[in-house]
């Protein structure tokens, strides 16, 4: 009985499923799409979700998770709050397009690693920029569409100030 209470308390309630919908209809939100990846997982019970990454008109870069529905449409699902989500890390002050992302080799089998951008500087250069995601705490959250069902992370990126 202490057992079953225990585990009780420990499973939280699962947060209510935040809806996919057309790719066309998240770009009218957050922007042009800009690339794809897979989101990182932290192990090998990862969920191989896609992730999309958008740029809007000011500049914020959104990652959103995305899937292709039995018809072939690609999805994207963001939380109806995601607007008024926690900024997640910030891209170079010097970064002036995101030309793909990856995610960064762990080492080992036990998971992808953080998201990596890919960015082009003023002078051409190129460089992977790791960057963070967070969780969603309040509110419906996006899920995997993949077992082992699990709620994925967002991406809230704004770019770094140039230093003086």
């Amino acid at each position: 009985m202490t057992t079953m209470l225990l585990f009780a308390a420990c499973n939280s309630p699962k947060q209510p499923h935040a809806a996919y919908v057309r790719v066309s209809q998240l770009e009218q939100s957050y922007g042009q799409l800009i690339t794809v990846s897979n989101a990182p997982t932290q192990d090998q019970h990862g969920t191989g979700d896609r992730l999309g990454v958008f740029r809007d008109s000011s500049g914020t870069v959104w990652g959103i998770p995305l899937t292709i529905a039995d018809n072939g449409d690609l999805l994207g699902c963001a939380p109806p709050m995601l607007r008024e989500f926690a900024v997640t890390d910030t891209l170079p002050a010097d970064a002036v397009d995101i030309i793909g992302a990856v995610n960064q080799p762990s080492g080992w089998r036990g998971g992808t690693g953080k998201l990596e951008l890919l960015v082009r500087d003023s002078q051409g250069g190129l460089r992977l920029h790791a960057v963070a995601s967070a969780e969603v705490k309040t509110g419906p959250v996006c899920w995997s569409q993949s077992p082992p069902e699990q709620a994925l992370k967002y991406y809230r990126l704004i770019k770094a100030k140039a230093a003086k």
